[in-house]
This record gives structure tokens, sequence and C-alpha cells, in this order.
């Protein structure tokens, strides 16, 4: 019996961590309704940044193309697409080439995002100018962070599932850069 008590306390105790672990959370009572509430921190993942990554000014408009969130959000993806892939040759003396990513969590990511936005713009749900603040932080982050050491943020990414409302909740609100004067 008494055995069986101790497994018990122990099964009991290991839920309870398991729960808990992980799960940092703040308590306090909402005014209007003086109910307890509950917020989960998220985690957060710190990046240096320069405030002028690649100037953009020296990107024509016939090179970068245009995009639906305007212009300045086209030299960015230029700039992103220029740093995020390049070509390699298939066999030597071949003509054939193929494209290698670098950080391609991060590369599919921001296109998901994309998308995504494309989609919410298309049917109304959100504004252009919102989205293209959203996806301008976006590609901020994304060209600051492409040499820096981002395997903890990639494996983030990865748990979001391709979840695109996530992935951008992620850059939007888990990023902080902290910019270099």
């Amino acid at each position: 019996m008494k055995k069986r008590v101790k497994l018990t306390i122990l099964l009991l105790c290991t839920i309870i961590s398991f729960q808990t672990q992980g799960m940092t959370t703040t308590h306090g009572t909402d005014s209007s309704s003086n109910k307890p509430t509950s917020t989960k921190t998220k985690n957060s993942f710190e990046f240096t940044a320069s405030s002028e990554i690649e100037s953009t000014k020296n990107i024509s408009d016939d090179e970068a193309g245009s995009h639906f969130l305007g212009d300045e959000i086209a030299k960015k993806m230029y700039l992103y697409n220029e740093q995020y892939s390049y070509k390699e040759p298939v066999a030597p003396g071949n003509s054939a080439t193929k494209t290698i990513l670098r950080k391609p969590e991060i590369y599919s990511s921001v296109r998901k995002i994309e998308k995504y936005l494309k989609k919410q713009v298309k049917e109304g749900d959100m504004t252009t100018e919102i989205a293209r603040s959203q996806y301008d932080k976006v590609l901020d982050v994304a060209l600051n962070i492409l040499d820096a050491n981002t395997e903890s943020f990639e494996k983030r990414l990865k748990a979001a599932g391709g979840d695109r409302a996530e992935l951008l909740d992620i850059y939007l609100h888990e990023v902080k850069l902290e910019y270099l004067n």
C-alpha cells in the first residue's frame, strides 16, 4: 500500500513538472472583469543588425522588378534572393546549374509568409499598408541574420509546422534586432 502511494505521488509530480516545464506564465487580473489572466511569455531571439544592411538605393527598378507590396519591398526581395541563393554547376563542362539555398528553413518561411500576406490582402482581411509593414520587418530580420548563428531560430521555425500565421508571428514578436550605430 505504501508503495502505491509513493508511486502515485511520484506520478503526479512528474505530470505537474511536464506541464510546467518550458511554460513561464505571469498571473495578474484583468481590470475590467477581475478575472485572473495568464499570459505565456514567448521565447525571444536576439540578433545584431546593421541599420544599412545593403543599401537598396543601388538597385534599379528594372533589376528589382515589381512586387504587390511596392518598390521598396521588391528591392529588398531582390537582395533577399541574391543573398539566400546561388547557382552552382551540375557537373564540370555542363552548362546546367542548380540553385543552392543558404539556410533553407529561413528562406522557405519567408516565402510562405509572402504567400500568406498576399492571400490576406487579396481576401480583404488585411490592408496593403499593414502587410507591407509586416513583410518589411520579416525581410529586415531575414537579411540581417544570414551570417548569424540561427540554429535555435530555425528549430523554432520548423516547430511551427508550416503554419503561415504562426511563422509571421515568430518574425514579428519573437525576434528582436539590436541595431548597431
